[in-house]
Parts: structure tokens; C-alpha cells; sequence
């Protein structure tokens, strides 16, 4: 039998609520939105959104959002190496305006970010970079002000704090993994024998700059991809 899966959201205190992400979803048009709340509907999108800093060179961010691909008919044999990437025209920073002309802070800067437990960029497009549900850890920050980054020392995600990963211990840009042959690596191997089930997850999060333009972005198509024997 083909497997059936669906991308789902998991949100909320430990150990998290699941809600379908896809097509299968009744609110946002099956999307994912980046806010400054840790919510898994639409309800929050006008009350909580990213505030652009007004001082130069700021940096605010959404709450990370965490990703899983639920198996809801099982396969025949097994379903196996999972990756997810995204297609930007240039990068997160630029397609979604995100900082002014100029912006020049320091590390993180404005764009789409996803957490890496890889010492390289290299390396987390051949080994697992994601993390078991059991390892879920709910977004944080200040509701409507600012999400506290993945690789946050004190406040970041505890899967990823730690890491050696390139450039900013824990995160980096979504645009290092922009088609299927450079996707980022969830889960390699098995990801369910002939069975349903979920696997391993994602966290991903929006930095913005001061200068950046207002409003609602432009949808961008995230993808799995997997091999279903």
C-alpha cells in the first residue's frame, strides 16, 4: 500500500499538540505563520506579529515553529530519509524584504533559520539534524515583542543548545537547503517500517531587521521528501 503522510505543527506546553499543516488543515489555508505567540491556528496572526526594531540595526524574531511528518497509512516496507528544503529566488532576507539597505549586525542576521546540530553546512545535508517529538521544546519569548532564537544560550531551543553548528551554535539560514539536492537532512534511515507514526521534527524561526517592509510576505512552498519502499 502507498503511504499517506501529512506535515504537522506542534505547538503548546510539553509534550505539545499535534495540528495538520497541509492541505488537511482548516485555518490558514494549511500554512504555517511566523508570530511572536507559540500557537498552531490563525487566531493569533493579527494580534501577535513581528515587530520591525526601530533602532538601527536591530534585530527582533518570531517564536521558532516546530515540524513533523505524521505516516497516517503505513507503507508497504518502510519510509526512509527524510529531507526538507525551500526554493527562494535569492535568499529569506531579500524575497520577504526583511532588513534595510545597509543592515549590518552581527552573527544572526534577518532571515528564515533552521536548527542544525552539525558542526557544518555540509555535514547537515548528509547526517540527521532533527529531533525526536520526545525532545520538543516549546517557543518562548515575549508575546508580541520577540522570540528568543534557537541558538539563544539561555533561552534556546535545549536540542540544539550546544552544538557546534556553523556560524550561530544551532541555527542557520533556510537558504543553505534551497532544492533536493542540497536539502537539509531530518531524519536518515528508517523513518517508520510498515507501520504509521511520526518523525523526527524541525524547528524553524524568522529574524527581522530594522528598516524592514511591512505586512504579509509572499507564501513560500516548503517540501518533504522521502524514499517509500
Amino acid at each position: 500500500m502507498v503511504a499517506t503522510t501529512q506535515i504537522e505543527i506542534l505547538y503548546g506546553t510539553t509534550p505539545g499538540t499535534f495540528s495538520a499543516r497541509d492541505a488537511s488543515a482548516v485555518d490558514l489555508g494549511g500554512g504555517t505563520r511566523y508570530m511572536t505567540y507559540d500557537d498552531g491556528s490563525d487566531s493569533s496572526i493579527t494580534t501577535y506579529p513581528i515587530p520591525i526594531p526601530t533602532a538601527a540595526n536591530g534585530l527582533s524574531g518570531s517564536y521558532w515553529v516546530t515540524h513533523c511528518l505524521n505516516c497516517t497509512v503505513a507503507p508497504d516496507t518502510y519510509l526512509k530519509d527524510l529531507k526538507y528544503y525551500q526554493t527562494w529566488t535569492s535568499s529569506p532576507c531579500d524575497d520577504w524584504n526583511l532588513s534595510g539597505a545597509g543592515w549590518a549586525g552581527d552573527k544572526l542576521k534577518p532571515g528564515l533559520y533552521i536548527g542544525v546540530s552539525s558542526a557544518t553546512i555540509a555535514n547537515a545535508k548528509i547526517h540527521t539534524q532533527g529531533f525526536p517529538s520526545g525532545s520538543y521544546d516549546q517557543a518562548d519569548g515575549t508575546q508580541g515583542v520577540y522570540g528568543y532564537p534557537i541558538s539563544t544560550a539561555t533561552n534556546g531551543h535545549s536540542f540544539y543548545l550546544g552544538c557546534s553548528a556553523p556560524a550561530s551554535g544551532g541555527m542557520v539560514s533556510i537558504a543553505h537547503f534551497d532544492n533536493l539536492s542540497t536539502a537539509y537532512i531530518v531524519q536518515s534511515g528508517q523513518v517508520v517500517g510498515a507501520a504509521t507514526g511520526r518523525s523526527y521534527c524541525i524547528a524553524t524561526q524568522v529574524l527581522v531587521g530594522s528598516g524592514a517592509s511591512a505586512g504579509n510576505k509572499n507564501d513560500k512552498t516548503s517540501s518533504f521528501s522521502y524514499t517509500e519502499a
